[in-house]
């Protein structure tokens, strides 16, 4: 073969570096390419993540808050259940809700009595007859209306300054305390500076009030709520104080702004200070909230924490892998331009390299151990990571839309599918169990949690979830409550069988003592009447135990279909039940009006027989010639109605309060009368199954109250096989 001719060659080798060329250009821009798609997925991963801390930094800073809503609503509970409250009465309760260690920010617990103009004389003289000398109503001035603190616990400190001082004379603190009186709920005031501040670590601080209205007086319209108000319940709070560990354990990875109102801006900022400009800080979210019907602009920073709690190095993997693979190629070009045979090395081994490259990339893309999908707002699923198919053995395209639900078992279908529904037409986080077909066929209990996604501007574009497999905690959890539906049986069935020996045992000591009757001298006999005498409490007392046993273990079952029950019914038939245990103590029964209780009417009367009749063994004053009153009563609010089952006996020491509530345990009293030591204890089992609870306080006036709380609307029971 002749050589070829140079210019051949020369056109041969410039075509050679033109192609080599080409290629490397366009492999760098592929690569360049999938390098800025890689950047975009991070940044999106990044800002899934960050739209979450932000999701939960808010709801941290929500519950705080509604939490101090409770406390002031307990507080007002306080007015409500007694005529009068007196200063000592209101820091024992006060002191009882240990401010310092449950409501980080707060300063206090105060009330603000209203004063028409017409008594604000009587009530300084008052004041100062208390054993406040200098006391006097501040600011001073003519106002139609007055207010004045009177009560703020704890009382010292800061807190002394704030006595006697007129907030609504203030107009900030005005426009919230008139708000709260005239929609009867919890208001907070704008941003202000409070009297307890001093030179040092000045703080912005605003006032959460609750109206208090007077006690049987009708305020359901606006005109009866001005007419009837007897003043307000307030707290005020440091907001940085509040704010203090809001963001948990990972607190220094955002950076958080509080802005009083809708309006940014330095007069108006409550918490934070403007973020130094860096150029890694590149998320942020201004959000609003809503408190108590008053808004807040809220914004939080990614901070440079934030940024490591992603991965970052797949894009620089990719851009090496990228220019490696160009290199790699050009230089392919090149040899391939050279001789085929090694060209065809080359091209096996950068198919293996590009295959090894791309297994690590859908690696790395599907490294998450649990079942993650993606719905948009048209609440379809569009994708599915490797795990949840790797499950399913099915295709995304068999999972997308609805499919996935193909997999769910029919009997959880209708449930699993109504709570998706009800929780993402709400917008709101959701927890189910449902049983999922694994690829082998066989169902599997997962526990999904889905969580609402939104754009930066708000939008919500839909939801992420996450799913774990529970089947081994649900079967353990399903062998336990058989176990425990097993002895509960045993014990209900064993107590029903000691009934009838009990029964007997009283029947004999009765004809035993009838017996006896015909032979006088047996009947005289001391130690005969003695033996007879303990031979019969004991039966009576054996019977009222084998009965108390019975009670106790069906206490959590309902015998009846629950619903609203009328509270006031329930009483009136436990009267009728103990009508002679009444007339035997000479007792007096006043039943006022009562808020109906969810709960099944059986268990309802039940409830009341146990605290009547426990109020009857235990309740009789020292002076034989007071007689025994027993006063029930109840309250209800948004969430719960509360009952009180009142005497005017000795009271409980502080130190059985709650012993009184276990089983078996009994006091002795002045009357040497003790019972069974399970009454109390089926009372409180009855009201744990229906969600409510019962506890003890001693009246101001003497005596107990026994009181327990019932929810006043249907729980939503969690849905389990």
């Amino acid at each position: 073969m002749l050589p070829s001719h140079p210019s051949t060659l020369k056109k041969r080798r410039r075509y050679g570096h033109w192609l080599t060329a080409t290629v490397l250009a366009i492999t760098l821009l592929t690569s360049y390419l999938v390098w800025l798609a890689s950047e975009h997925s991070l940044e999106h991963e990044r800002q899934i993540y960050f739209d979450f801390r932000v999701r939960q930094l808010l709801q941290n800073i929500e519950q705080r808050l509604q939490a101090c809503e409770q406390m002031l609503y307990g507080a007002r509970g306080l007015f409500a259940a007694s005529q009068t409250v007196d200063r000592d009465e209101y820091r024992q309760y006060i002191s009882s809700l240990n401010l310092d260690q449950r409501y980080p920010g707060i300063q206090g617990v105060g009330f603000s009595l209203l004063i028409p103009k017409a008594e604000k004389d009587r009530h300084v003289a008052d004041m100062r007859h208390q054993g406040f000398a200098d006391y006097e109503i501040h600011p001073a001035g003519e106002r139609d209306i007055y207010t004045s603190i009177i009560f703020l616990e704890p009382f010292s400190g800061r807190n002394l300054r704030t006595f006697s001082y007129d907030m609504f004379s203030e107009p900030i603190r005005n426009q919230a305390m008139s708000f709260a009186r005239d929609h009867n709920r919890v208001s907070i005031s704008a941003k202000v500076t409070l009297l307890q501040e001093t030179e040092r670590d000045l703080q912005a601080g605003f006032l959460m009030y609750l109206p208090v209205y007077k006690n049987k007086q009708p305020h359901e319209t606006l005109d009866e709520r001005r007419a009837h108000l007897l003043g307000w319940v307030y707290a005020p709070f440091r907001t940085q104080d509040l704010m203090t560990g809001i963001g948990g354990e990972r607190e220094n990875d955002l950076r958080l702004e509080i802005f009083d109102g809708e309006q940014i801006g330095e007069e108006n900022r409550t918490y934070g200070s403007a973020p130094i400009q860096d150029a890694r800080q590149v998320l942020t979210s201004r959000q609003q909230i809503v408190i108590a019907s008053h808004p807040w602009t809220v914004l939080i920073h990614a901070e440079p924490d934030f940024q490591a709690r992603v991965a970052s190095d797949k894009p620089l993997i990719i851009a090496g892998s990228g220019i490696s693979l160009s290199l790699l190629l050009s230089l392919l070009t090149w040899q391939l331009v050279n001789g085929r045979s090694r060209a065809l090395t080359l091209a096996e081994t950068m198919t293996t390299e590009l295959r090894e490259s791309e297994n690590r990339f859908r690696a790395l893309a599907d490294s998450a151990p649990v079942l993650i999908w993606l719905a948009g707002p048209d609440k379809l699923c569009y994708w599915f990571n490797k795990v949840w198919l790797d499950f399913a053995g099915r295709s995304i395209e068999q999972e997308i839309g609805n499919g996935w639900a193909e997999g769910v078992h029919p009997d959880d279908f209708d449930f699993c599918l109504r709570h998706y529904i009800e929780h993402f037409d709400q917008r709101r986080p959701f927890s189910m169990e449902y049983r999922l077909k694994r690829h082998d066929g066989e169902y599997r209990w997962l526990l999904d949690n889905g969580i609402p996604r939104y754009a930066d501007n708000g939008e919500f574009v839909g939801y992420i979830g996450s799913c774990i497999d529970i089947t081994e905690h649900k079967q353990v959890r399903i062998a336990l409550e058989n176990s425990n539906a097993d002895l509960s049986r045993f014990a209900e069935i064993s107590a029903h069988h000691l009934m009838e020996p009990t029964r007997r045992f009283t029947s004999f000591t009765q004809r035993l003592r009838r017996s006896l009757s015909q032979y006088p001298d047996a009947l005289n006999d001391d130690n005969i009447n003695t033996s007879l005498q303990f031979l019969e409490k004991d039966a009576l007392h054996l019977h009222g135990l084998v009965r108390d046993i019975q009670l106790y273990i069906t206490a959590n079952q309902a015998r009846d279909s629950v619903g609203l029950a009328d509270a006031k019914t329930a009483v009136e038939a436990a009267v009728r039940k103990l009508a002679d245990k009444i007339a035997d103590a000479s007792a007096i029964i006043d039943i006022t009006e009562l808020p109906r209780a969810y709960i099944d009417p059986p268990r309802l009367v039940e409830l009341f027989s146990l605290l009547v009749e426990n109020a009857l063994l235990h309740g009789r004053p020292n002076n034989p010639e007071v007689p025994l009153r027993i006063e029930i009563s109840g309250v209800s609010d948004q969430s719960v109605s509360r009952y009180y089952v009142r005497d005017n006996g000795t009271g409980i020491d502080p130190e059985y309060r709650q012993r009184v509530f276990e089983i078996f345990e009994r006091l002795s009293y002045h009357n040497g009368k003790a019972g069974t030591g399970i009454g109390l204890s089926i009372a409180r089992r009855i009201l744990a199954s229906c969600q409510g609870k019962i506890w003890i306080e001693n009246a101001a006036q003497g005596g107990t109250i026994a009181v327990f709380e019932l929810p006043n609307i249907e729980s939503k029971h969690h849905h389990e096989e």
